[in-house]
């Protein structure tokens, strides 16, 4: 099977499992395991959903308020579908080098401008070419949640970018030695 063929598979560990042995499905599970991490760090990084857990329709006061409770808001930000490829995700993410780490979550979250849509807009704060990344690091690793990852920051593009390529190989050596299989 060919690289596309393998991140098309729709069970991420059928992937890992095959990773071990194909070079294609490692590298599938890379770009996998990168896109998980960024999930993780951009979209399920807070514990709260924003909303008030209160409601004028709910049926419950709250402790030290005359509003109503809202069942449901609570519910869903106690929500949390975690599965078990997140957990195994979250566990790589904290073995990485934190420095490598916020380099390859940087170079992955970035969307290179000229690859935008004609006449869209791109107001994204991770539309930025290598080297404003470098500029802008410290605004794009606070969003990334990650600034202490990298306290003392990249110096250039080429610094970033070897920090990077070292925390993909690590990914991929403990793929094929199967250490990603033992953490689940």
């Amino acid at each position: 099977m060919t690289i596309d063929e393998w991140k098309r598979v729709a069970n991420p560990w059928t992937v890992v499992e095959a990773a071990a042995e194909s070079e294609a499905a490692r590298d599938a599970a890379v770009v996998r395991i990168i896109d998980t991490l960024l999930e993780l760090q951009l979209d399920r990084r807070h514990e709260q959903v924003g909303y008030q857990p209160y409601s004028v329709t709910g049926n419950v006061p709250m402790p030290r308020s005359t509003r109503a409770v809202d069942q449901c808001a609570l519910a869903a930000e106690r929500y949390r579908p975690d599965s078990e490829w997140h957990r195994a995700c979250a566990w790589l993410l904290r073995q990485l080098p934190p420095r490598q780490a916020a380099a390859m979550l940087l170079q992955a979250a970035r969307v290179r401008p000229e690859r935008l849509a004609e006449g869209a807009v791109a107001h994204s704060l991770f539309a930025v070419t290598a080297k404003q990344m470098v500029e802008r690091q410290d605004a794009l690793l606070r969003a990334l949640g990650m600034a202490e990852w990298a306290p003392r920051g990249f110096e250039s593009v080429r610094a970033m970018q070897d920090c990077a390529t070292r925390s993909r190989h690590q990914l991929r050596d403990w793929l094929k030695n199967e250490k990603v299989q033992q953490v689940a």
